[in-house]
């Protein structure tokens, strides 16, 4: 016989108190009688109470554009004593705006709406979502064709970049071409900085919060700000010695930097004046950052001032929206995306504007601990082409899989030169015929990740099937994320362009005991 559930008034409480939807009951006049523990959540942060909000009226809390679809919806509500839903946008006393789906249903007695009990989904997931598919086409493109470009361009540096190396350790310095070798090799260095940059600037990774070292990143960006600033802004940069790191994703850097560079831009038609400032700046005390209130510590604090229109203040209230923008053909999240990445490793953000004068922003990021040891990175330096030691288990044999012609050439002759038995294969068919057929032990397969038919990732799969212990090292200009694989986890990685040095440096701890 079946059990008789009895649902009392116990169980509606428990249901209203902790649902994961915003509820909240007010009379027919919208005065707040009761609301749930998620509403003061988003409203009130976790130290909300419930005397922050009962007594006050819910038009407080409704962005004052929505307030005429609100109020349409209250009196047919009332009028027809019907559920209504409809999305509104909602604000916070620390002036964040919240998307929502609300529902609000009218409770009845002797014929009159006494009361309305209100339930809200919060849309902000959503409505970026929406906002971001209306560019993710495009964006895919320029994404594909900036890996093709970079991944093509660094097989190119790594040809020019080797061979120059190595022509630079075989001339005297006394050789009248031993500055001309050198000058290529220069050139080649900074063509590939260029190619990594353009090509962390146009994927979209992982987020991966590590120690950054600001002062680098900043300077990493500086062309590509200058470049977004155009020439009627004139751009000045001025960092403080030995800033120090944080602890932070540092792809959020540029985000960042070309999203306060591209508003400064566009409050500059006519051109003027853009300044980055970069110091450490030590609080004893907390202390109030607008209305922001900063616990004390140091932080690495940045500021970019420009000499553009500045805001007026019905602009400034909305400048933390996530679609909000004063172009007639706004896209984009802005100071909304700046505000959350700065917030996404506990630092503050402020803005000052004056109409006519500009804009300054400020930006707090907490200094990493001493605690923290920097990330140790093992790498011969491009000083000169180290001589590896004779391997002491006999001579290993390492089969080297790579579509372009001088690529391929010049890995094969760096590893000869240092001792390995090398087999060279075009792609993953010849390479698995040619393992298939090779009399003896293969100890290393170098491969490039992107290749027609079968690529990397499946020919080491397929090789590992033939030698289980076989040690793998990959190759690629699109960078280490594409070897996104858990049946790969113990191989090695090596970004072009490489040095031989590089090379050489990654096989040998590939092939340590």
């Amino acid at each position: 016989m079946r059990e008789t559930v009895v649902f009392d008034g116990a169980f509606y409480e428990e249901l209203f108190e902790n649902s994961a939807a915003i509820g909240a009951v007010t009379d027919a006049n919208g005065v707040i009688l009761r609301v749930n523990r998620r509403a003061l959540d988003l409203f009130f942060g976790t130290n909300g109470t419930v005397p922050d909000v009962i007594g006050r009226n819910i038009v407080e809390f409704i962005h004052k554009e929505d307030l005429p679809k609100v109020f349409e919806n209250w009196k047919k509500s009332l009028r027809e004593h019907k559920e209504v839903s409809y999305e509104l946008r909602m604000c916070s006393p620390d002036g964040r705006v919240m998307y929502f789906l609300i529902s609000g249903r009218p409770i009845v007695k002797e014929g009159k709406v006494a009361l309305f009990h209100y339930q809200a989904l919060n849309m902000l997931d959503l409505k970026v979502h929406e906002q971001n598919l209306m560019a993710s086409a495009s964006a895919d493109v320029i994404a594909q064709i900036a890996g093709g470009f970079a991944h093509d361009f660094n097989n190119l540096l790594t040809v020019i970049n080797g061979y120059a190396q190595m022509m630079r350790m075989s001339l005297d310095a006394s050789s009248p071409f031993h500055h001309k070798v050198n000058q290529i090799f220069e050139a080649g260095r900074k063509a590939s900085e260029l190619t990594q940059r353009m090509l962390d600037f146009s994927k979209q990774t992982k987020t991966r919060h590590k120690l950054v070292d600001i002062s680098a990143e900043i300077s990493n960006q500086e062309s590509i700000i200058r470049h977004i600033l155009g020439e009627r802004v004139s751009m000045t940069v001025e960092k403080q010695p030995g800033l120090g790191k944080v602890m932070m994703d540092p792809g959020r850097v540029s985000t960042i930097l070309v999203n306060l560079a591209a508003n400064a831009r566009d409050a500059m038609p006519d051109g003027g004046t853009f300044k980055l400032c970069a110091d450490q700046f030590d609080a004893q005390t907390a202390f109030m950052l607008g209305k922001n209130q900063v616990p004390a510590g140091r932080y690495i604090r940045l500021t970019v001032e420009d000499t553009g229109a500045g805001m007026d203040d019905a602009v400034f209230a909305r400048i933390f929206e996530p679609f909000f923008s004063t172009k007639e053909q706004g896209k984009g999240l802005g100071l909304w995306t700046v505000k959350n990445i700065v917030s996404s490793c506990g630092g503050y953000l402020h803005v000052e504007s004056v109409k006519g004068r500009g804009t300054t922003v400020t930006i707090l990021l907490p200094l990493a601990s001493a605690a923290l040891s920097p990330e140790t990175v093992t790498r011969v330096q491009d000083d000169g082409l180290q001589v590896a030691p004779a391997p002491e288990c006999g001579q290993p044999t390492v089969l080297i899989v790579e579509d372009d012609d001088t690529v391929r050439e010049l890995v094969n002759e760096v590893l000869a030169r240092h001792g390995y038995k090398t087999i060279t294969a075009r792609n993953g068919g010849d390479a698995l015929q040619m393992a298939r057929q090779y009399g003896g032990t293969i100890d290393l397969l170098i491969t490039d990740m992107v290749m027609r038919r079968i690529d990397g990732k499946m020919l080491a799969k397929k090789m590992r099937s033939m030698w289980p212990g076989l040690r793998i090292l990959f190759m690629s200009g699109f960078g280490s994320e594409i070897v996104d694989d858990d049946d790969l986890k113990d191989t090695a990685f090596l970004p072009k362009p490489f040095l031989p040095a590089d090379l050489i440096s990654k096989v040998e701890n590939v092939m340590r005991p």
